[in-house]
């Protein structure tokens, strides 16, 4: 598959939505801490988390997802502080800055999509899935313009479409091709951020842009746009680090316990959510309500289909040519015994 990189200033047009940026560039997360409102030190952030005293559990997080609300409401901060213990949370803009912390013994847990961990994996990235929220086809979409000779996806044949390298778009992209019998190097990928992949296909600079909710609600309520209706069921997962999954099994099982909960109270107060994070991420309420009820928000453990979903995800990948190596995902999930001991009933 051709790729194109260009380089623009991230954020200064189109959407600026610093959750979904999923650049692979190193980027410097914020912390905070149920204690403390200050950066914890790097020998503090890269210490281990010891089960014979006080544990800070470090989580990442990402604008207006799960954990982010998860950190607002304060619920986990209050039990794992019931333990003597406490929470310290660092802002990613996106998965992969997030993995490499997590492979950097920087934090202990976070949230991505299905694509991230396999990238980290295949760079030697030591992380454990720990559970699993599937989310529908409605959530992913590849869109062109009204007025575009592209009618379905075999039409992608020559043309260039703008998506984030390593994303589910990506990986929805590499799918489609192969469907249609067209071959990756046969479609030009321009590799940008979502933020400037809109600015990108609004001014007509490619052909198709694969992307994902918020910003596929985005462009489909604002834009002049259609969709090629090619959207397939893809997931989100919370990893854990090996070294904490290992070392603190009682306060992973108390984090997805509370991850859980969480995801059964914003089920029912969307609105709620909708109008406590639109600001933040510069989105209409009404469009982010939207997103919120057409995706799942249930935490479900990881089983063998999840590695088999997640071994066609990396060999896809792999035979695209996008990671370097092949890899068996099953090294990144807990042994089932052990797995039982830390996600709650």
């Amino acid at each position: 598959m051709k790729f194109k990189r260009r380089t623009v200033l991230s954020g200064l047009v189109g959407l600026s939505l610093p959750m979904i940026v999923a650049s692979c560039a190193s980027n410097s997360p914020t912390s905070n801490s149920s204690t403390s409102s200050s950066p914890a030190s790097p020998e503090a952030a890269a210490s281990p988390a010891s089960p014979s005293g006080p544990v800070t559990v470090r989580i990442g997080y990402q604008k207006a997802t799960e954990l982010d609300l998860l950190r607002s409401r304060g619920n986990l901060d209050k039990q794992i502080k019931e333990l003597g213990g406490s929470v310290e949370w660092s802002l990613f803009p996106s998965g992969p800055p997030m993995l490499e912390a997590m492979n950097a013994g920087k934090i202990d847990f976070g949230g991505v999509g299905e694509s991230p961990p396999i990238f980290s994996q295949a760079g030697g990235g030591l992380f454990y899935y720990a559970s699993v929220t599937p989310l529908s086809g409605d959530t992913q979409d590849i869109v062109v313009a009204k007025d575009s000779s592209i009618q379905s996806a075999a039409d992608l044949k020559g043309k260039k479409v703008a998506l984030q390298k390593g994303s589910s778009a990506h990986y929805l992209l590499l799918k489609v091709l192969e469907e249609n019998g067209i071959a990756a190097n046969e479609v030009e990928v321009v590799s940008l951020s979502p933020a400037d992949g809109r600015s990108a296909f609004e001014q007509g600079n490619v052909d198709a842009w694969s992307i994902w909710d918020p910003f596929l609600a985005v462009v489909q309520e604002t834009s002049n746009v259609r969709s090629l209706k090619v959207g397939r069921e893809r997931r989100t997962f919370f990893l854990s680090s090996q070294q904490f999954a290992k070392s603190s099994p009682d306060y992973l099982k108390v984090v997805l316990a509370a991850a859980k909960e969480n995801g059964e109270w914003v089920k029912q107060n969307t609105r709620t959510v909708a109008e406590q994070f639109a600001k933040d991420i510069k989105v209409e309420v009404s469009i982010l309500e939207e997103v919120y009820k057409r995706r799942s928000w249930d935490v479900l453990p990881v089983d063998e289909k999840i590695q088999e979903a997640q071994q066609q995800v990396a060999d896809t990948f792999y035979k695209a040519q996008v990671i370097p190596k092949s890899i068996q995902v099953k090294e990144a999930f807990l042994p089932q015994d052990e797995y039982t001991k830390v996600f709650p009933s």
